[in-house]
């Protein structure tokens, strides 16, 4: 398959996702890390040095594979398990305009806030054999170059991180995004730029352990599904220890209610992230630094967020597509310290990259505020007029469904009967306004 098809299948990818939303050395100071032996198919525990970036790393890039194409997704046999890989073909003029975005936000806030740009490589980048390496462009120029083209705004560069460590568990093998491993390692990176303590992996607890097959099954044939599944991914993540709250936020910001942050979703577990990953949200912890952060992520970093609890006393949390409120007012308003932006080279090549504009710049409904701060007591006594819980214990939450495919999910609100709503033909619901009388109806 040469590379001018490769790319058209990329851009068909990229429309699918727009439209449905070398061995450790030894080291006293050691983590456990779980791996999976998919001949017994078991976890198996090795230690790894937390004090450094090495970790167990194998030159896959370098090593001829087995593989072949799936509807434009690569499948190659690797360390006896079938692979998946979405192949990245980057446009380094969009990864300009995301540069530019960054330095444009930062130059608007100033000196008062701190801008951090992290882009998580995709799996091809470690992963895809050395027969297939002309397919794909290299991330790690896309990377370097962005960082380069920061201005006062902190590049938190991961590729090498993540390189060292591409023999553990840190990429899923049957979905497009990182694994809760890979974005531990990532989030040290970050903390370490911060100069903050940054929790051993055992000091978090482990949840779930189950077999997994990804979101790469909506986009291969049955065969190669059916490949994966002889030998799953195990979804493992990590609950942080320390004191947190969580609080749900519509697209405007709007408060809606305290909730859990992990909530398994049984068919798509990569979904167990603060309910799918679509709303925003609050994180409040006991750090009691002061410092105030805003992620701006996709749902391919979900996984990233837990691991910042600790960091900061307060974590905003935006999706690039799904947040109407203004960024620069949120920062604003919120009195917010940092800001940073977690997304994939996918992302920062490609046109949801117009998106950060779009955050930047939109309108607004005037200043916001922060009423889960207000409700939080009567939250805490279950008396709060926002519980989600009505008389005959039905949820009143709106309700969003997902799509579990590539980097993606939908949203879509579900009005209640009684709901002033009128229903068009593409199935969607918009609130009516009646200007002359300057009310909705």
């Amino acid at each position: 398959m040469n590379k001018l098809c490769l790319r058209v299948c990329a851009a068909v990818l990229a429309a699918a996702l727009l439209c449905s939303a070398a061995g450790c050395k030894n080291n006293e100071k050691t983590e456990s890390i779980n791996t999976y032996d998919t001949a017994s198919k078991v976890q198996q525990t090795v230690s790894v040095p937390i004090d450094t970036d090495e970790g167990k790393h194998k030159d896959y890039d370098t090593q001829t594979a087995e593989a072949y194409y799936s509807y434009g997704i690569l499948v190659a046999d690797q360390d006896g398990n079938k692979r998946a890989m979405e192949l990245f073909v980057g446009e380094e003029d969009t990864a300009q305009f995301y540069s530019n975005e960054l330095n444009t936000m930062k130059e608007r806030l100033g000196n008062k806030v701190n801008v951090y740009s992290m882009v998580v490589p995709t799996a091809c980048e470690y992963y895809c054999p050395s027969n297939y390496r002309k397919d794909i462009d290299s991330q790690k120029n896309i990377i370097d170059t962005i960082g380069e083209s920061l201005i006062n705004v902190q590049n938190i560069n991961v590729w090498e991180t993540l390189s060292n460590h591409n023999a553990e568990n840190i990429y899923f093998r049957s979905d497009t995004r990182w694994t809760p491993l890979g974005a531990y390692y990532a989030g040290r990176i970050f903390a370490k730029e911060l100069k903050s303590d940054y929790p051993d992996i055992s000091e978090y607890k482990k949840k779930l352990d189950k077999e997994y097959i990804g979101n790469m099954q909506q986009f291969l044939d049955y065969e190669s599904v059916d490949a994966l599944k002889i030998t799953p991914d195990i979804f493992t993540y990590y609950e942080p220890s320390v004191q947190y709250k969580t609080y749900y936020y519509d697209e405007n910001f709007e408060f809606l209610t305290e909730g859990e942050f992990f909530e398994e979703v049984e068919d798509s577990l990569y979904e167990s992230y603060f309910k799918g990953g679509f709303y925003s949200l609050k994180i409040t912890t006991d750090a009691g630094n002061g410092r105030k952060l805003i992620v701006v992520k996709e749902n391919a970093t979900n996984a990233l967020i837990p691991y910042l609890f600790g960091l900061f006393e307060e974590i905003y949390v935006v999706d690039i597509d799904y947040t109407e409120a203004n960024l620069v007012e949120m920062i604003e308003d919120f009195k917010i310290t940092d800001l940073l932006y977690a997304v994939t080279t996918a992302t920062a090549t490609s046109t949801r990259a117009y998106q950060l504009e779009t955050l930047r710049s939109q309108a607004t409904h005037g200043r916001l505020e922060d009423n889960a701060t207000d409700t939080e007591e009567d939250t805490d006594n279950n008396n709060t007029e926002k519980d989600t819980e009505n008389e005959e214990g039905k949820d009143n939450t709106p309700q969003y469904e997902y799509d579990v495919g590539l980097n993606n999910v939908v949203s879509e609100y579900v009005p209640e009967e009684n709901d002033d709503y009128e229903q068009y033909d593409e199935g969607e619901y918009y609130e009516q306004y009646d200007y002359d009388e300057g009310e909705y109806y």
